[in-house]
């Protein structure tokens, strides 16, 4: 079935080089989707690793990657927003592959988890050179709107990677990699042959310096922003972690039915993003990001319902639980709408131009530290709980329920003009 995308009149003026960001991130989001969700149900399932260790795998792979993050935006501001790009997605590609052949040769647990930390830390330089990107060629008033655009782009792939994973993971699990790592080495030539440098020479920075860097402890409201982030990040962890294995092993539905439910939320984003967008312009962004953090404490939390309330639902043509499980994917990503462009925005309004790459880089390394911290405690919640599944959730949902609490608070220590779209500064 083809996928219409809304017409989006208010992008017309973007810089091609957001619209060929767009489409890669079609390409390398279906790829990374087409694996992710899967890897914690296979490591779980077909090999027998608890919960705990399988969130420990994603701990380790996601704060390599978050060290990536910050060496990534450094290097991004010294060597330039596409060559970092490039090289990024080319190696990422190459540890798929690497991926697909360990797997298939039955590794074990230990060097599961290396090559997953590799393909992290190769991925990792990526998004902060395009979010810096972004920042560089869009004005500040139309930035929450690309990266909107660009989320859209990301749920595109959201959708058709799952799909396409849940089918074909009945069948072979290494084949799934093989895919990601075609879609991660086109986006690399993308970028080649079609996106120009976007920094000049005057404005890079000369050289990494961990000095220069430990600087950002002095922007404190920042920091700040940061610390708070971390448990609403906790919660991006859940998707393709103890979602997707609660889904499947407790609720009983089916790899293609996970699937299907990934794909409720990237369809929503296609369709909902942008008007979702333009909705809270005229709001303060820590107030959209509390409001955000509150819809993912509520999506998750009732999760844990639905061996009672949720199974109680008519199923029709799904598997018992499928339409519950449906209806708090639909809430988690109503909260994702508001939070992930805010927060991007947000960031680029916070940092100085020269500047913006070990800014996206640090909130890169947050960001990434948060989504592996999350299977991990999600992970032991999971283990302890697993015969009581209203105690499990409701202890992820309250991750949502600090970040809300805590950027209420932070708001009225931000200038308003940086808090909010529609004032520059």
């Amino acid at each position: 079935m083809a996928i219409r995308l809304p017409s989006f009149r208010s992008t017309q003026g973007f810089d091609r080089r957001v619209w060929t960001l767009f489409y890669g991130r079609i390409i390398s989001s279906s790829g990374f989707s087409v694996v992710m969700p899967f890897l914690s149900i296979y490591l779980h399932n077909e090999l027998g690793i608890s919960m705990t260790i399988v969130g420990m795998v994603l701990l380790i792979s996601a704060v390599v990657g978050a060290l990536g993050q910050i060496v990534g935006g450094e290097l991004a501001d010294i060597m330039g927003r596409r060559k970092i790009m490039i090289i990024a997605m080319a190696a990422r590609s190459v540890m798929f592959l690497a991926l697909a052949y360990v797997i298939s040769g039955g590794a074990d647990i230990f060097v599961i988890t290396i090559m997953v930390s590799l393909s992290s830390l190769a991925g990792s330089f990526f998004e902060p050179a395009s979010n810096a990107l972004i920042a560089d060629v869009v004005e500040p008033k139309k930035r929450l709107e690309a990266y909107g655009l660009l989320r859209i782009g990301g749920n595109v792939g959201w959708t058709l990677g799952p799909l396409l994973g849940g089918l074909l993971s009945m069948i072979s699990y290494p084949f799934l990699f093989i895919i990601s790592a075609a879609a991660t080495g086109t986006v690399s030539l993308i970028v080649f042959m079609f996106v120009a440098e976007s920094i000049s020479s005057g404005a890079r920075r000369q050289k990494l310096s961990l000095r220069d860097l430990g600087r950002l402890r002095d922007d404190r409201r920042f920091l700040a922003f940061c610390l708070i982030s971390i448990p609403l990040f906790m919660m991006f962890g859940q998707m393709a972690s103890n979602y997707a294995v609660f889904s499947t092993e407790i609720i009983g539905i089916s790899n293609a039915e996970i699937g299907y439910i990934y794909a409720v939320n990237g369809l929503m984003v296609v369709g909902m993003q942008f008007p979702i967008s333009r909705s809270i312009t005229h709001l303060r962004m820590t107030k959209a990001m509390a409001a955000g953090s509150l819809l993912y404490a509520i999506g998750y939390g009732i999760v844990g319902l639905t061996p009672t309330l949720g199974l109680a639902l008519p199923h029709w043509l799904f598997s018992p639980g499928f339409l519950y499980l449906a209806l708090c994917m639909f809430i988690v990503t109503m909260g994702e709408m508001v939070v992930s462009p805010s927060s991007m925005t947000l960031v680029a309004k916070m940092s100085p131009e020269s500047e913006r790459g070990r800014y996206q880089g640090m909130y890169g390394l947050v960001s990434n530290f948060g989504f592996s911290a999350g299977p991990f405690f999600g992970g032991l919640l999971f283990d302890a709980f697993t015969g009581e599944p209203i105690f499990m959730w409701a202890g992820i949902g309250s991750f949502g329920l600090m970040a809300a609490l805590g950027f209420l608070g932070l708001g009225r220590r931000i200038p308003e003009k940086t808090d909010r779209i529609d004032q520059d500064g």
